[in-house]
């Protein structure tokens, strides 16, 4: 057993991440189980990387500073069934999400965010002078009452803020579920903001294009850092219809300088070139999600963990059995196991847990394993105790 000094609660989930690799810096047994991301692949972008520059300077290593790499916004509209000119490209997604927050509230205006939360949506609407209330995810599957989203709306409501895959759950939203929303948002004048880093997950055929075609009501965020583990490329972007790219442009235009060329130019060939990185998180979750849904069942019939595992996706947020306290568990675990999982608290729905299946099999299932046994242990710790 490996003891390891104990670990702070900060006050955010970002906070909480970056202590928790200050933490695991050097430890080879470290197992960082908890990630949203799937791993990089380091090889492939490499070859990238090389392919682009190898024959001297790349056609697509141009000006980024209107709105971004011009080869990028063609090869994102093609995939995304959209007009290239909704396109605006961002340093990552939360550059985005930044940007569009500022877009849409001020003070005494009024934000809706989903529960749970990726906490970064609540910072941003604060960060603008707006009130803040929650749009609640409920039962198993983590789905939405349309009445209860009804219940919330006030007049000076300006945003109303969505992840698909909801981040922590999991949980997706059909075109045919935003589409029933974004006519609530016509209806209204509200903006509805869809987080789609993780909607490339969904492959079944419920999504087809990003969000912000469906409605102009809707803004769509994107980028290649989740799905493709291409984090190192600072690439997002934003879609949105005339009205909306209006307003938010104006935002953008004052404080977008980030998107690089370089990075930007290599998204463009990693964007018209697809097949060889969506391959990479297929093979990978072909390889890790039985064993995250066989673990799973294991860990509820033993009285550790209950929810299903999602369809898509590499997270898995279940509800701790024995305990509603899930700081003290991942601590727990932390200091005793060396492995790290997410407190379902910084995520607005205290009592569970969440935990990431997007990396190489053995570490996943390295991961699983004392996930079990670290739970076994603070459990027997607790009977003893009680």
């Amino acid at each position: 057993m490996n003891h390891r000094r104990p670990l702070l609660t900060p006050g955010s989930y970002t906070q909480w991440c970056r202590a928790v690799f200050h933490s695991a810096a050097g430890d080879p047994h470290a197992n960082l189980l908890f990630a949203s991301t799937l791993q990089e692949p380091t090889l492939l972008l490499q070859r990238k990387v090389t392919e682009a520059f190898k024959l001297g300077v790349n056609p697509s290593y141009r000006s980024v500073f209107a709105r971004g790499n011009l080869d990028t916004i063609d090869a994102i509209a093609a995939r995304e069934l959209v007009d290239p000119d909704w396109i605006m490209c961002t340093t990552g997604g939360g550059s985005a999400l930044a940007i569009i927050f500022r877009a849409f509230l001020e003070p005494g205006s009024h934000a809706i965010v989903e529960r749970p939360y990726f906490d970064l949506f609540g910072d941003l609407a604060s960060s603008c002078g707006a009130e803040l209330s929650y749009w609640d995810r409920e039962g198993p599957d983590f789905s939405f009452n349309i009445d209860r989203l009804v219940s919330l709306l006030r007049p000076e409501t300006k945003l109303v803020a969505l992840t698909n895959l909801n981040n922590p759950t999991g949980a997706a939203l059909s075109d045919k579920s935003l589409t029933e929303i974004a006519i609530l948002a016509e209806r209204t004048g509200i903006t509805i903001i869809v987080d789609e880093v993780y909607a490339d997950f969904i492959i079944d055929g419920s999504r087809v294009g990003a969000a912000a075609r469906l409605s102009p009501a809707i803004v769509s965020v994107n980028s290649l850092s989740k799905v493709y583990g291409l984090f190192a490329l600072r690439c997002g972007w934003i879609i949105a219809q005339q009205e909306a790219r209006e307003r938010i442009q104006n935002v953008y235009d004052r404080f977008e300088f980030g998107v690089s060329k370089v990075t930007h130019a290599i998204a463009a060939a990693v964007l018209k070139d697809m097949a060889p990185f969506e391959q990479h998180w297929q093979s990978i979750l072909s390889a890790t999600r039985p064993q995250m849904i066989k673990q799973a069942s294991v860990l509820e019939t033993e009285g550790l963990l209950a929810g299903n595992v999602p369809k898509f996706g590499c997270m898995y947020f279940p509800k701790i059995l024995f305990s509603d306290d899930d700081l003290a568990v991942s601590r727990f675990l932390w200091e005793n196991d060396s492995l790290a999982v997410a407190p379902g608290s910084y995520f607005g729905r205290p009592g569970h847990l969440r935990i990431g299946f997007g990396k190489e099999e053995a570490a996943v299932r390295d991961g699983l394993d004392r996930l079990r046994s670290g739970l076994l242990r603070y459990q027997a710790k607790r009977s003893i105790a009680s």
